[in-house]
């Protein structure tokens, strides 16, 4: 063999090895999430509050063991609320009349 066919083979090759590793790389890489839990504050027997992202919005939702309701929408993860809708004090308003309608029903936080 001469050295020309040596180079040949040994381009051929890694370009081959490259192209094998572009395509492990490419199938390893993982789609990134949308919907993405920020936080979450259990309430007790099975109940809770939590912040909820899904891409640039923000939600504060509540659970119980059979429903999950929206509370409200808060800031965008770029840290200012569409419409004016959804400021802390709205959810702290939500969050106090959902346990002001437990406490009526005779429920306990």
């Amino acid at each position: 063999m001469t050295i020309d066919t040596l180079r040949v083979s040994a381009s051929a090759l890694r370009g081959r090895a490259i192209g094998l590793w572009e395509r492990v790389l490419r199938l390893s890489r993982r789609t990134p999430r949308r919907l993405r839990l920020c936080e979450s504050l259990p309430l007790g027997e099975r109940r809770f509050v939590a912040v909820v992202e899904f891409e640039a919005a923000r939600f504060l939702v509540g659970g119980t063991p059979s429903s999950v309701v929206l509370l409200s929408r808060l800031a965008d993860a770029g840290g200012r609320a569409e419409d004016g809708v959804g400021d802390a004090s709205e959810a702290a308003s939500a969050i106090a009349a959902a346990a002001l309608a437990k406490k009526r029903r005779g429920e306990t936080c």
